[in-house]
């Protein structure tokens, strides 16, 4: 699948063309031109939809359930590991990200 910008996306007469987002404020703001796009937001705190949120609860149980940073440095070295192990365990982050039905 090839994204493209929504202003490089014909509209379509008699079509509605929704674009799905999360409830992030930026998403909201008024200077947000979603051109013929209609956007259409989440329910708050729908983690069932959004895979990156199971992705960041799975970091959170495997690299943080006990850690306490002693350091902003210290901080960003757990969370670059985390990621890290998610970039070289593709079947993992695969299966954490997977829509089930």
């Amino acid at each position: 699948m090839r994204f493209q910008q929504a202003d490089h996306v014909p509209k379509r007469a008699g079509v509605r063309q929704l674009l799905i987002l999360d409830n992030a404020s930026w998403h909201k703001a008024a200077r947000r031109n979603w051109h013929h796009f209609e956007p259409w937001y989440w329910p708050g705190y729908s983690l069932g939809f959004n895979p990156i949120e199971r992705l960041w609860l799975r970091l959170k149980a495997d690299w943080f359930w006990d850690f306490i940073a002693r350091s902003e440095a210290e901080l960003i070295d757990c969370l670059m590991t985390g990621l890290k192990s998610f970039i070289e365990n593709t079947a993992k982050t695969a299966s954490v990200c997977a829509f089930r039905k």
